[in-house]
């Protein structure tokens, strides 16, 4: 089993940090204070007792607004295996969305379930990340109660389809595929799948496909010394033009300059 959780804390820290990347998905709830948040160019202001949803194809930055700012930040690895589509949380982007969920109502109890996840996580008993898992669900069913909109798309038509090959893409963004061939290894005609696609994530199939490359190269370039062509290889492009041209027009840089910002800044 892969780890669910990769990493979570509570904090009082309180420190600017620029646009910034995890190769996870995110669950910030905000104990005390205030922040502003900028998650993929859409910001707001988040205050005591809301929750902030980023995915890892999010960038974001954080300013604090408050002299005090206590919250809890819950990490979660991208590449679990789990057939809870509530997860989808974490990767649907639809018409209307908001990385914002007021849980004031249930604040007691959605404290305690990520008080519960950050124990577990130090304590490293047996089966901890079957804990884990389990205590995310039942966040997750928490959320789902206190904001059903924000999982509208579970009821939509060929949502299972779809979960399924944002999966296959998440787990192996290497591989070519071609509309015609997902259409038919799903028993779905092309035009049903790229509609449906499009209406429950909030971008096109390969849209989908050419985020789940960035992020893995942007983990790349943070984490590894691999090379570029390497790089470019490992996550599906084809070429180093291509891959240089897609990453500054979604980043903003060039793949070297992002590197070098995140040595630099040790992020």
């Amino acid at each position: 089993m892969k780890n669910i959780i990769n990493s979570a804390y509570y904090s009082k820290e309180i420190k600017k940090k620029s646009g910034h990347h995890h190769d996870c998905h995110q669950l910030i709830l905000v104990v005390s204070g205030s922040m502003k948040i900028d998650v993929g160019g859409k910001a707001c202001v988040v205050n005591e007792g809301e929750l902030v949803i980023v995915s890892r194809y999010e960038s974001h930055s954080v300013t604090v607004l408050s002299d005090v700012y206590e919250r809890y930040v819950v990490r979660i690895n991208p590449y679990f295996e789990s057939d809870n589509m509530a997860y989808s949380l974490f990767i649907n982007r639809p018409v209307g969305f908001s990385n914002v969920i007021n849980v004031r109502d249930r604040f007691e109890e959605i404290a305690s379930i990520f008080s519960s996840i950050v124990r577990e996580k130090a304590s490293g008993e047996a089966m901890s990340e079957d804990m884990n898992q389990l205590l995310l669900n039942q966040l997750l069913i928490n959320l789902y109660r206190i904001s059903p909109d924000s999982f509208a798309n579970l009821g939509e038509e060929r949502f299972d389809v779809v979960y399924c090959i944002q999966r296959l893409f998440e787990n192996d963004c290497k591989q070519q595929y071609s509309l015609s061939s997902l259409a038919k290894k799903y028993h779905i005609s092309s035009s049903t799948l790229s509609h449906q696609f499009k209406k429950i994530t909030g971008v096109s199939v390969f849209e989908y496909l050419v985020s789940c490359r960035l992020a893995l190269a942007k983990a790349q370039l943070a984490k590894t010394k691999m090379r570029i062509n390497e790089i470019v290889e490992e996550c599906g492009f084809c070429d180093n033009s291509n891959f240089s041209r897609t990453f500054k027009k979604s980043v903003g840089m060039t793949p070297s300059q992002f590197r070098r910002a995140y040595q630099r800044e040790g992020l």
